[in-house]
């Protein structure tokens, strides 16, 4: 009987070291789970008009090359207009979830003034980030900057062209004042009615003061002739503009009061007559 009994206590004794091991097992994956957990921050869409090189849990956010989140889903919006993008944040990365935050895409480019993105050509394309102000709101939803590197998401000022045709006009094409490139085409989409093609310009803050409520842009053909039956005269424009197009500005005298940011312009196929000898003073 005693011998029966201390089986039965040594069976005992065999099972509770038994448990130990997988309450060990729990205990390490609850703290692997709550280590995952904290170092979640907050989740945000952002929209784009295309998902390509967009994927799912692997392309990143980044921030001065810093990945500070991925990319958990990519799907349509309910209205089929954008391609929203889930992305899940880094904990320390949380003010970026503000107000004023801007989002672009950035992928391999190649164009006649250089070639932009390389570095995404081995690990795919990314989302780059520019933080908004320390004191912004938090919002959860943005609107992608397009085809914009992150030296040109920040410090710039946006208005908007409105045509009936925007053929030649293209993202990235730029915006040029006498021969001087100030900003580029981003963005174009049709307004609610599809009537009207708004073409949106990003204008480096330093080159602000040369846009006025007067100030008139128009399509730049890469080659212009003038043929006459005594005279006749071709001006070949940059490469760049001969391949690719572009917008050119120019301001009447006197130039009106500086635009302000978002304001809208039309688009003209032609320049104005005798542009050239516009010499306002732009202080």
């Amino acid at each position: 009987m005693k011998k029966l009994i201390r089986r039965k206590i040594e069976k005992v004794k065999t099972g509770w070291y038994i448990w130990l091991f997988p309450l060990f097992a729990a205990g390490i994956t609850g703290y692997l789970l709550y280590n995952y957990f904290e170092e979640q921050g907050p989740r945000v869409r952002i929209l784009f008009d295309d998902a390509a090189g967009i994927q799912s849990e692997k392309t990143t956010v980044r921030f001065r090359g810093v990945a500070i989140g991925l990319v958990k889903d990519v799907h349509i919006s309910k209205d089929q207009k954008d391609v929203v993008a889930e992305v899940l944040l880094r904990k320390d990365a949380q003010d970026f979830a503000v107000e004023g935050t801007r989002f672009s895409l950035v992928t391999p480019k190649v164009g006649f003034q250089g070639i932009s993105g390389l570095d995404t050509l081995l690990e795919g394309a990314y989302i780059a980030a520019l933080p908004g102000p320390a004191d912004g709101k938090p919002k959860e939803e943005f609107n992608a900057q397009t085809n914009q590197s992150t030296d040109t998401l920040d410090d710039t000022s946006v208005y908007i062209l409105e045509t009936d045709n925007a053929e030649s006009v293209s993202a990235g094409d730029s915006i040029t004042f006498r021969g001087v490139k100030i900003g580029k085409v981003t963005k174009l989409n049709f307004n609610k009615t599809a009537k009207v093609i708004n073409v949106q310009i990003n204008i480096e803050n330093r080159f602000v003061r040369v846009i006025r409520e007067n100030t008139v842009f128009w399509r730049k053909a890469g080659i212009q002739a003038k043929l006459g039956l005594f005279n006749s005269e071709i001006k070949i424009n940059s490469l760049d503009s001969v391949m690719n197009g572009g917008i050119e500005i120019a301001t009447p005298e006197p130039a009106g009061p500086m635009a302000k940011s978002s304001q809208k312009f039309p688009l003209t196929g032609n320049a104005p007559k005798d542009y050239a000898k516009w010499r306002p003073a732009l202080d």
